[in-house]
């Protein structure tokens, strides 16, 4: 199952490429991943959450971040729980140089960071007042908006990443496969839009064109194709709902070289044009 976040009906509410809401989960969640990055925190309810593979109980106060190829399932054990979600393009993380240490480090989730937190009840009651101040100003238009919201967007990262977490135990050569990919997945979301093939990630990691495709479907589970096009589609789909751009003009901002290219990735990805993905954005919520 894919969900991608921007069928949401609230995408739309910030210029920036996320959302924050409080949704209520009434039933098993079965596997699935997004195109955008999650955060979320457990505010009510028990379960467990199954990510990549692994299980992690949760309960009130667990925090979880997901990067966009992680697979995760939610098993209740409470009738409902209640959870706050960030879902945003990973290139938020990168906007400035200051946060660069910070943004590595979160690509490394999964490896060397946990994808799970049990946070104390200090750390639940700071993080539960930054997902409430993040929903409050998303659904408000207040002065620099957007800087405040990732603004607290990575003071909840600080927060997670500053908490002790065990060592993630892996045999050193799948860590050191892993982390060759995080490094070519983390150079990908920053240069996809420029002009990039399996030969020139080669060249750029020293490595061969034809182990990174294999990597790619091994890890990822998706091709290095596909995996460009949904970075890239993802960044078009923001641009449609947000922005007056022409498509054509998107479509070369996004990193197709041809409209007809972006257009057949944009349907396969979506299940409709450009087009029509545009005016169903407009009728939800205007372009000013």
């Amino acid at each position: 199952m894919y969900q991608d976040s921007l069928a949401h009906e609230q995408f739309g509410k910030s210029r920036l490429p996320m959302f924050v809401v409080k949704g209520r989960i009434t039933s098993n969640i079965p596997l699935h991943h997004h195109n955008f990055a999650e955060l979320s925190l457990v505010v009510e309810g028990s379960g467990t959450e199954i990510i990549n593979g692994k299980p992690h109980p949760f309960q009130k106060g667990s925090v979880s971040f997901l990067l966009p190829h992680h697979i995760h399932e939610v098993q209740l054990n409470s009738p409902t729980a209640i959870k706050y979600n960030c879902m945003f393009d990973l290139h938020l993380l990168f906007l400035s140089p200051s946060d660069r240490d910070l943004a590595n480090a979160l690509l490394k989730t999964g490896l060397q960071y946990p994808s799970h937190y049990d946070l104390d009840e200090d750390q639940a009651t700071h993080m539960l007042r930054l997902f409430e101040s993040m929903k409050q100003e998303y659904e408000n238009d207040r002065f620099a908006k957007e800087s405040a919201l990732r603004s607290m967007l990575m003071e909840a990262f600080i927060i997670l990443l500053r908490t002790p977490h065990p060592a993630q135990h892996s045999a050193s050569a799948l860590v050191e496969t892993r982390n060759n990919m995080e490094d070519i997945l983390h150079y990908l979301h920053i240069h996809y839009q420029e002009e990039i093939t399996l030969s020139v990630l080669a060249k750029q990691f020293n490595r061969n064109a034809s182990y990174i495709s294999r990597m790619f479907k091994q890890l990822v589970g998706r091709t290095f194709t596909e995996y460009l096009h949904m970075l890239r589609v993802g960044r078009a789909a923001s641009l449609l709902a947000t922005t007056s751009m022409s498509i054509t003009d998107i479509a070369i901002d996004v990193g197709f070289d041809h409209t007809r290219t972006f257009t057949r990735a944009f349907k396969e990805a979506k299940g409709t044009t450009p087009k029509q993905f545009r005016a169903i954005r407009q009728r939800q919520q205007p372009i000013e």
